[in-house]
């Protein structure tokens, strides 16, 4: 009696795990802005719009799938062959057999188990794989974030300077009807109020393009409240963590294809086929029925022609995987070297700016107070004015620049927010 394939239960919850996919992916088309609570409902939101790892999950599926197909008893489906002969066809007389063959594909010695090696290295590369997809998509959300910011920082600072311009304008037209400044002075104010607001409204633009890029990225139209994330710098090394996604994923592909060139060497021909066939027949029409069965097993040959081109494709995929992973080990220690650097020099940057602030706002004190008693004149005020709005722009500008360089950081030693 032959073995039995694994039942088709088996098969359900991988149906319906792909089912479930193809409900996600169909809802992508009518994406709802919500409001992202915490930065993980962001990412958690921006994992499940990404095509790449939609499909990435999609081939778990594929994985699971085939370690049933590993795991079953036959190298492939057995096949049933009816047939019929006789030397009478138009007349029940003379010769007639009657045959029913089964023929089964079986494992070679150890291909098997050389198979499911492979779906388990396959597996293991997969889940790396999606791992890596979702650090890259964190990449994405982190910089779309903190672009926001800075652009909703920069128009908060227009709208200050743009109230500002508006204020001066109304003393500065007061001042002329009494007779303290001159026309020339008011239009002076007008152009400045003039300039404020029309960078008010380019201020207004970049902001409404940042968030259409985050909107297209998470669904969401507001910003998680905890978008500012901690430093986790463990280990201050130029060496890249060897746990790291990209690392990590680059060893496990490496890994299946040494599994796939295993699985090959092991199969170098096609699966034998065992056939058992029953006949059923006679010589004559009033010769007695007699009863045979056979037991035949066909055994493919192994050529050259046939195995040499599959071993140099596996062979190719392990020098393929080698050079990967170098390049990942190398890109990665680069990124981790990089966001260190680039975090140092914002953190000064934060600190010359800081003092750059107060500096520019002790001038403007001082130059407003000449100007309120006659002593200076409204162009140097003006001067003033925008150098304090400056350095005030570079100061909370540069404050982002830290936050932005702590969350490359992150983002440099494989941690997902």
């Amino acid at each position: 009696m032959l073995p039995d394939h694994p039942p088709y239960s088996q098969a359900i919850p991988i149906l319906m795990a792909m089912f479930d996919k193809a409900l996600l992916i169909a809802s992508l088309a009518f994406p709802v802005a919500g409001s992202a609570q915490t930065l993980r409902d962001a990412a958690a939101a921006a994992y499940a719009r990404n095509p790449q790892l939609l499909a990435a999950e999609a081939r778990g599926d594929e994985v699971r799938a085939r370690r049933v197909q590993a795991d079953a008893w036959l190298a492939g489906p057995p096949a049933l062959s009816l047939g019929q002969r006789t030397d009478r066809p138009l007349a029940n007389a003379g010769k007639r057999e009657f045959e029913v063959e089964v023929a089964a594909p079986l494992w070679l010695p150890g291909q098997r188990g050389a198979q499911q090696e492979l779906v388990a290295a396959e597996a293991a590369e997969n889940e790396l794989e999606v791992v890596a997809l979702r650090l890259q998509v964190a990449g994405e959300l982190r910089d779309a974030i903190w672009a926001l910011r800075a652009a909703d920082a920069e128009r908060e600072l227009a709208f200050g300077r743009s109230d500002s311009a508006r204020q001066l304008e109304q003393e500065v037209a007061r001042r002329v009807s009494a007779g303290d400044l001159a026309r020339s002075d008011l239009l002076l104010a007008q152009g400045e109020r003039l300039a404020a607001e029309a960078a008010e409204l380019e201020a207004g633009n970049r902001v409404a393009q940042a968030m259409q890029r985050y909107s297209l990225l998470t669904g969401f139209a507001t910003l998680p409240a905890d978008a500012e994330e901690p430093r986790r710098d463990a280990a201050p090394t130029e060496a890249a963590a060897p746990d790291h996604p990209r690392i990590e994923a680059g060893r496990r592909a490496l890994a299946r294809a040494q599994s796939n060139l295993q699985a090959v060497q092991g199969a170098s021909r096609d699966a034998p086929e065992l056939t058992v066939q029953y006949q059923r027949g006679r010589d004559d029409f009033d010769s007695p029925t007699r009863d045979n069965v056979r037991v035949g097993i066909r055994i493919p040959f192994g050529t050259e022609a046939r195995n040499r081109p599959l071993v140099a494709a596996a062979n190719t995929e392990i020098v393929k995987a080698h050079a990967e992973l170098s390049a990942a080990e190398a890109a990665v220690a680069a990124e981790l070297r990089d966001a260190r650097t680039g975090l140092a020099n914002a953190e000064r940057a934060a600190a010359l700016a800081d003092q750059r602030r107060a500096a520019a706002a002790e001038n403007l004190r001082l130059t407003r107070k000449g100007f309120d008693l006659g002593e200076l004149p409204l162009a140097q005020l003006l001067r003033a004015q925008a150098q304090a709005q400056e350095a005030e722009a570079a100061r909370t500008l540069q404050k982002t620049a830290v936050a932005l360089a702590v969350a490359r950081l992150n983002q440099a030693q494989g941690l997902l927010p």
